[in-house]
């Protein structure tokens, strides 16, 4: 698809995207996918912003994951959202993520994640992150207060490629965030994650993709809980893939109320890549 035709498939997603950047700010993250990038002398040679991404619909069955931030309300049964990643440079992207829930017969939350990569060398980037939650027809309470999750980063990663499989260790510093380590949230809040990306894939017909992150509210410490997504997509067209997987999200050690939660999910679906 040519730059005129992605556009031009893409404005209603980054109308929608720009609205809530630019908007007032609604505990999402970003899921990681990986697709082949650019190529670097072609995007210079043609100075044009280069536009690629995806709308994908998953079923979650089953799932323990509740649907609103207070842990409250009937299981996510369904995802459905969209990633825009726009090439500014060779080296400069912009990636806006949109993930709805819905319990099977309402939509219950929204989460959003914007982020900016900067390609400082080869293998050093340097990541400044947007990432927030926000109920549906739901007001969420913590410590008897209203609230909705949100939280901003800086971090770095080190991502090394070769001819079939990717890598990328990575730290994120947490500054104005109310997200809290423990899953029944009575834990500090966040302010560090420290994660490893990898992802590996066969003749450009199916990749698995996989992010461990460990949460702490604690700075240079393994954490008091962790995430881990693991996502397989087979392609069968341009425009269609499968997509099958999963999620795990568990506290490491008991919450100050004695409790030790985790919450699980199996994902089966499709994406349209464009």
């Amino acid at each position: 698809m040519n730059s005129k035709r992605a556009v031009r498939a893409l404005r209603p997603a980054l109308l929608l995207s720009g609205l809530f950047l630019f908007g007032p700010v609604l505990f999402g993250y970003e899921l990681f996918i990986r697709r082949p990038e650019p190529d670097r002398a072609l995007f210079s040679s043609r100075r044009t912003i280069f536009i690629q991404g995806e709308l994908f619909g998953h079923l979650l069955a089953p799932s323990t994951f509740p649907s609103f931030n207070d842990l409250s309300g009937k299981t996510d049964r369904w995802n459905y959202g969209f990633r825009n990643v726009i090439y500014f440079t060779p080296r400069t992207r912009f990636l806006a993520q949109l993930v709805t829930h819905d319990d099977g017969s309402n939509r219950t939350q929204f989460d959003w994640h914007f982020s900016l990569r900067q390609a400082v060398y080869d293998n050093l980037v340097l990541v400044i992150g947007h990432d927030s939650n926000h109920d549906s027809d739901h007001a969420s309470f913590n410590l008897g207060k209203p609230f909705y999750t949100n939280r901003n980063y800086l971090g770095l990663g080190l991502p090394v490629e070769f001819e079939s499989f990717f890598i990328e260790p990575f730290l994120r510093f947490f500054h104005h965030t109310n997200q809290r380590t423990q899953l029944d949230l009575s834990g500090d809040k966040l302010k560090q994650e420290l994660g490893l990306r990898m992802a590996a894939w066969y003749r450009d017909r199916a990749t698995v993709n996989i992010q461990l992150v460990s949460q702490t509210s604690e700075l240079f410490y393994l954490g008091q809980a962790f995430l881990l997504d693991v996502i397989i997509r087979v392609r069968l067209t341009d425009w269609l893939e499968l997509s099958c997987g999963g999620s795990l999200w568990q506290d490491r050690a008991e919450s100050r109320l004695g409790l030790k939660k985790k919450f699980h999910k199996y994902l089966w679906g499709i994406a349209i890549p464009f």
